[in-house]
């Protein structure tokens, strides 16, 4: 159950400008919870002050389950986008607490857009993202955060989401060519060797 983790690696090789600086008692927390699950780490941040997470496959709320102690775990400071109507009443405080975004699917421009606003006026910023966006099947990907990498210089991270091996794999460096059909292949392409929590869902 308590395997070897990878959580004190990733965190010392975690860049400063993205440390959260959370209270011990969160980030032990966190870490318990995490290892609880049996799950591990794999690879690390890139030292820029702009990096995207592109984070897959996405077919299960437990996605959430297992990455928000992660989060503690690691004390790192980042921003995820989610649909607004999970932001009610108490629990919306929590979900900004730990750095989520509401967006309304009827207008993703204007979630593009504040978060495009969002990295020019920050020194640093990492955002989580799934591609998907959906855990349910789907044909056709967002291509948003393609088009925010490129106006705010932002590398993408390319990470598997794998339930088969329990891990999270922070793998290659994504750079969009401007080709938007042609780079989402390559990262459906990518995202197949990772299984999610349900693979027919991919």
């Amino acid at each position: 159950m308590f395997n070897k983790s990878g959580i004190r690696e990733f965190r010392s090789s975690t860049p400063d400008h993205f440390r959260a600086r959370r209270s011990k008692f969160f980030i032990l927390l966190g870490t318990l919870i995490f290892k609880f699950y049996g799950w591990k780490i794999e690879g690390s941040l890139p030292n820029k002050k702009r990096v995207i997470v592109a984070a897959a496959p996405h077919t299960s709320y437990e996605d959430f389950v297992r990455a928000f102690p992660l989060v503690l775990a690691l004390d790192i400071k980042v921003n995820f986008l989610a649909k607004d109507s999970i932001f009610k009443f108490g629990i919306k405080y929590f979900f900004s607490w730990l750095g989520g975004i509401p967006v309304n699917r009827d207008a993703p421009v204007e979630a593009k857009n504040f978060i495009s606003d969002l990295g020019h006026k920050r020194d640093a910023i990492l955002l989580g993202i799934t591609p998907e966006g959906t855990r349910k099947k789907v044909i056709k990907w967002k291509t948003g955060f393609l088009r925010i990498a490129k106006e705010i210089d932002a590398e993408i991270v390319l990470t598997g989401i794998d339930f088969e091996h329990k891990r999270f794999v922070f793998g290659e460096i994504f750079i969009p060519t401007g080709d938007n059909e042609k780079d989402i292949n390559s990262l459906k392409l990518y995202f197949k060797k990772y299984k999610g929590k349900h693979p027919e869902r991919y």
